[in-house]
């Protein structure tokens, strides 16, 4: 039977997998596969999971943000973060301004 346990995430690499720590100081084997939502996790994360035994140690499943803040990681992500057409009409104005620069300097001085 497998019991809820807290703990940190100690490293969570671009693979999808990493380690756990456990509040009873246990080292816990987690994979993407076994994260609640598909979330990626990152290292210093407050977690809840399911701890189980395998013939390779142990493993976190249902792993879930500790609050359940599933909610806080979504808004921490879009306050922090530009949003797609904000980036795009960023370029498109850089875009613009090199332009007008590149037009200015090699159409004009040639003309004049």
């Amino acid at each position: 039977m497998a019991k809820k346990i807290k703990g940190v995430v100690a490293q969570f690499g671009t693979k999808g997998y990493g380690f756990i720590t456990g509040d009873d100081e246990e080292k816990y084997f987690v994979h993407q596969k076994n994260i609640f939502n598909k979330s990626r996790l990152k290292a210093g994360t407050r977690v809840v999971f399911k701890a189980q035994e395998s013939e390779k140690g142990l493993v976190a499943s249902d792993v879930e943000l500790e609050n359940g803040s599933e909610k806080v990681n979504t808004s921490t992500n879009t306050s922090s973060g530009l949003s797609a057409g904000t980036i795009k009409a960023a370029l498109s104005i850089l875009f613009i301004a090199q332009a007008v620069v590149i037009y200015k300097v090699f159409f004009t001085s040639v003309a004049g």
